[in-house]
């Protein structure tokens, strides 16, 4: 029986992913949500989930498992890591010398000329500072 390399599975669950919260993400606008929560529906709610569980669409394909976003504040004494969370969803400064990150790295996604925002750095910061905003209101009490 042929061993299947663990890293091209990842790869592929990621672009299946990354393609599915990018189609839900742009399919989800609703005149009720903030613009906080239309970030977090295109870049995060696939693997998380629309209410920030981790039970998104393509969760099930994952290990580990996406994160249950809404217990953050409950995990550190009651406080909400704002700085924390926006390293996280940024990427870019975090280390992976071994093996594959979690989620994608939405700083250089959003940094790049073909997922690139408008406004290039200054945008991306401020997409994932509306991300970490919504975050915080949905925690759990």
């Amino acid at each position: 029986m042929r061993q299947i390399d663990k890293g091209v599975i990842f790869s592929a669950v990621l672009a299946v992913a990354t393609t599915l919260m990018l189609v839900a993400g742009s399919m989800a606008a609703n005149a009720e949500e903030t613009p906080d929560q239309r970030m977090y529906l295109k870049y995060c709610s696939a693997c998380h989930g629309s209410e920030g569980k981790g039970d998104g669409i393509v969760s099930q394909l994952m290990q580990p498992r996406p994160t249950d976003l809404t217990q953050l504040a409950k995990q550190h004494g009651g406080e909400f890591p704002t700085i924390s969370v926006m390293q996280a969803i940024d990427g870019r400064k975090t280390v992976r010398a071994h093996g594959e990150p979690d989620m994608p790295v939405w700083g250089e996604v959003l940094a790049s000329p073909v997922g690139g925002v408008v406004g290039g750095e200054p945008g991306t910061r401020s997409i994932v500072m509306q991300i970490a905003d919504h975050l915080e209101s949905i925690q759990s009490k």
